[in-house]
């Protein structure tokens, strides 16, 4: 009796343990089809190249908005059902639906950034020929494209030294510089770019970069003017320093704040203020060694005569072009928008006997033109504000701000911090309403 209860435990725990393995396979078969069907989903290829795409944009100086468009765009165009997109200056995250109604995520943070805005500009027309041609897209060869935009050639070292050279040497005169003034300026300029070129190798980070910038141009005109070469550093600093401050970040944040995009705005301002200070302790040691009078005046002028200001204005803003990688067809534009720009603030900075007035007159055209000729060209605005608005960059302001404070004069400090920052306000205000307007007017066209 009792072999015959055994006999039947036996078989009653035999049959459990292959009904546990049956189900436990045949969850597993499901499961491992599951995840299968997850990775082949051709919505994970379509978010990598979007997400993709708005990286490329984001690191290299595009704005919030327009990485979040292009993102959504592309994804869209592929067969993505439903997109959504949520971008910092240090991270960019896409978020897109299947048909089976499955969200599928990517994330990537955001380390290094500059201005190349030859990439902004491919990636702009790649997103509107991906736009024309709807889903019929090869995934592939959107990734191979992307993968070539990527990788596209830069200007080589002495293109670059060459164009920093000649914008300082355009800026001094424009800031009513003397010729020897100029010269140096220009010599200083040649000489911070090849050392800039150097000390890259080692992979810095953009606040010890800007420290040793500032480092050079204080050295290097606190040199000339110990040999007597030239009477004050001002003019030079200033010309030389325009092509490190970070006077176009400051704008481009207050643009992000106007836009309502708060914390891309705040940290792209937080970022600039970081490196202006970064520019300004380098500045510093500079200054300890060839210390500056006390009694020193501003030498933020311009040139009131305007066709050498236009033609000065023009050279400056083609050289920082060039620097930006902008394609060769599209420098002249840019560099026309800069220089009748900078009339436009002269006239109305005169008749209206107000600087900020002036910044605000002179950024609204150069916003309006980019924006028409964006459309007209079929490229993003971007490519021609940000060389246009160069020479209007605060530049000045802040480098003599960082000077007062160093003299301990902080009343005059203060007061030329805040027409530095009244400058950007109202230059971004400016491009504000000229973007919203043609945004506005587009919207209004597909409407009608």
């Amino acid at each position: 009796m009792r072999n015959s209860f055994r006999w039947l435990e036996f078989v009653l725990l035999y049959s459990i343990l292959t009904a546990v393995h049956s189900l436990t396979r045949n969850c597993s078969t499901s499961y491992n089809v599951y995840m299968a069907e997850i990775r082949e989903s051709p919505v994970d290829a379509i978010i990598d190249i979007a997400l993709e795409s708005g990286v490329m944009i984001l690191q290299n100086g595009g704005e919030t908005y327009r990485t979040e468009e292009t993102m959504i765009s592309v994804a869209s165009s592929l067969g993505a059902v439903s997109s959504s997109a949520f971008v910092t200056p240090t991270v960019a995250m896409l978020t897109c639906q299947d048909k089976e109604g499955r969200s599928h995520t990517r994330l990537e943070r955001i380390s290094n950034r500059t201005i190349n805005l030859g990439i902004i500009a491919r990636v702009n027309e790649l997103s509107r020929r991906l736009v024309g041609r709807g889903k019929a897209s090869n995934l592939k060869q959107v990734a191979s494209l992307l993968k070539r935009i990527r990788t596209s050639p830069r200007h080589g070292p002495f293109g670059v030294i060459l164009a920093t050279a000649v914008a300082s040497f355009s800026f001094s005169l424009l800031f009513q510089g003397s010729l020897p003034e100029a010269l140096a300026a220009f010599a200083v300029g040649a000489c911070l770019r090849m050392a800039l070129y150097s000390v890259s190798r080692f992979g810095l980070s953009s606040f010890i970069t800007s420290v040793v910038g500032g480092g050079i141009i204080s050295l290097l005109t606190g040199l000339l003017m110990l040999f007597g070469i030239i009477g004050s550093s001002g003019n030079v600093s200033i010309s030389v320093l325009m092509s490190l401050v970070p006077g176009v970040a400051i704008v481009n944040a207050i643009r992000d704040i106007i836009s309502g995009d708060l914390v891309a705005g705040s940290a792209r301002l937080m970022e600039a203020f970081v490196i202006a200070a970064a520019l300004s302790i380098g500045a510093a040691f500079g200054l300890i060694l060839f210390p500056v009078e006390s009694s020193y005046s501003t030498a933020i002028l311009t040139w009131n005569s305007y066709l050498p200001a236009f033609a000065l204005a023009f050279t400056a803003t083609a050289s920082f072009a060039y620097f930006y990688y902008i394609n060769r067809y599209d420098i002249f534009w840019a560099s026309l928008f800069g220089g009748t720009g900078w009339l436009v603030y002269l006239a109305a900075g005169q008749g209206l006997a107000s600087p900020v007035a002036g910044y605000f007159a002179g950024a609204l055209w150069v916003g309006a033109c980019s924006e028409l000729f964006a459309v007209i060209l079929k490229k993003p605005a971007t490519v021609y504000i940000i060389p246009g608005i160069i020479p209007f960059v605060p530049g000045g302001g802040l480098y003599e701000t960082m000077l007062y404070a160093v003299h301990g004069n902080m009343d005059a400090a203060s007061v030329t911090g805040f027409r530095a920052l009244s400058a950007a306000a109202a230059i971004a205000v400016g491009i504000a309403i000229a973007s919203s307007l043609s945004r506005l007017l587009g919207r209004l066209r597909q409407g009608v």
